[in-house]
């Protein structure tokens, strides 16, 4: 389990992530989420130790991370841009890794670069950017850790590719029993496979939970109108996203037993509710300031 206790990390005067309390529980797969500055990657390198926090703890099972052999043998951590050699080929970065994780899983390794169809001797600074992250996805997983964190897990990969780490990802957590952290703007992909989620906004967490709850939180309808409607006509609602295209309405409420006779009394032609996604529960959560 990873436990971070009243969490303040600064550089300089700039403070990235103040007063973080939170849990994560072993054999599960969280999803972090965050626009572009919300401290996603500072809180991961916290994680794995590459930064010391400036004030608060972190105990991965139970013992601080700082100068812990052990401890930092169980944790993996691949950021958006990994460093590799200008010679570096999957070899030899495989060779590498056995040094610092003793569970590498060599054979592992080859089975999914023969998947992804990538030359074991190949040079890695003339693989594309999907293909360079197949491989150090690969060799992430291939560590064998206790506890996976992937930086913006899906850059660089194809529509395709990002189904076949999800399969692949899905497949080695069954195999092999770990937790893991994912930081993403593809939240269509994190949804798919995580079942716990935290929202970083403004330093702070400002949201976490259940994938499946939260989502039951929350109600999404279209309607069509036969005549010209308003924003105004939808307050009533308390909306957390309205979108107005024509005669056409989108509408995110909270649920309430309430709400579709609400929303048929405006008389709509029609009506259908829609699927929640995370895209929604984002915007949402964002907008309320994290208040469910």
């Amino acid at each position: 389990m990873i436990r971070i206790e009243n969490l303040t990390h600064k550089f300089g005067n700039q403070t990235v992530l103040k007063d973080i309390n939170l849990t994560f529980e072993e054999g599960k797969i969280y999803g972090l989420i965050g626009i572009n500055g919300a401290g996603k990657s500072t809180l991961m390198r916290l994680l794995s130790s590459v930064y010391k926090p400036t004030m608060g703890k972190i105990l991965i099972d139970e013992e601080e991370v700082d100068s812990n052999s052990k401890i930092k043998e169980s944790v993996f951590f691949l950021p958006d841009d990994p460093y590799y050699s200008f010679n570096a080929t999957p070899q030899s970065l495989s060779k590498m890794y056995k040094v610092f994780y003793p569970k590498f899983d060599n054979d592992l390794f080859q089975k999914y670069l023969q998947k992804f169809n990538i030359d074991m001797n190949g040079k890695v600074h003339h693989f594309s950017k999907g293909m360079r992250r197949r491989v150090f996805l690969t060799l992430a997983i291939a560590c064998q850790v206790k506890y996976l964190l992937l930086d913006e897990a899906f850059d660089g990969l194809d529509p395709l590719a990002r189904i076949e780490f999800n399969h692949f990802l899905l497949e080695a957590f069954e195999h092999h029993t770990m937790t893991v952290l994912i930081s993403s703007h593809s939240l269509k992909e994190l949804e798919e496979i995580i079942d716990s989620y935290v929202v970083l906004d403004k330093q702070v967490v400002l949201a976490e939970g259940q994938v499946m709850e939260t989502f039951e939180h929350y109600a999404k309808y279209q309607l069509a109108y036969t005549m010209p409607i308003s924003e105004e006509q939808f307050e009533k609602f308390h909306p957390t996203e309205l979108k107005i295209v024509g005669k056409i309405v989108q509408i995110v409420v909270v649920r309430d037993e309430k709400i579709v006779e609400e929303l048929q009394a405006t008389n709509p032609v029609m009506m259908e509710e829609l699927d929640v996604d995370f895209n929604d529960y984002f915007r949402s959560v964002v907008k309320e300031g994290g208040q469910l």
